[in-house]
């Protein structure tokens, strides 16, 4: 599984299915990303330029046909970069100022559940921040 490589799935939780289902309720599944889309496994981290605009890619499905609601969010929380919709599947999110340290890596991470007890955290790969060159 190669792309397992390029990002990392987190069970957070695997529920039951809502009052009234027949059988268990399946978490989400995570086919492609997290990740900024078109980038290549890098075993050093991606490295984009402060200001860059990145287009997020994120495939993932329900088995049992539920509706998917995403939450991303930026580790660390700072310097911020900004999603254009963090509630979306593949936003793109802009690269924040480098953070005080260069060799610090920013993850992003989404939250991917279907609201009936199926919930998956995924990571993005290490993304280091380079200064804008002018």
């Amino acid at each position: 599984m190669s792309r397992s490589r390029s990002f990392m799935f987190v069970l957070l939780a695997l529920g039951l299915g809502a009052a009234g289902c027949s059988g268990p309720n399946h978490q989400p599944v995570i086919h492609a990303g997290p990740r900024p889309l078109g980038s290549p496994y890098t075993p050093g981290g991606l490295k984009f330029e402060e200001g860059t605009v990145i287009q997020l890619q994120l495939v993932a499905t329900d088995e049992d046909n539920d509706e998917i609601f995403y939450r991303w969010s930026q580790q660390p929380a700072q310097p911020a970069g900004v999603f254009s919709d963090p509630n979306i599947a593949a936003p793109t999110w802009t690269v924040p100022p480098p953070p005080e340290d260069p060799n610090q890596p920013i993850f992003l991470l989404v939250e991917v559940q279907d609201h009936n007890g199926g919930v998956l955290l995924g990571q993005s790969p290490d993304i280091y921040v380079l200064p804008k060159q002018e």
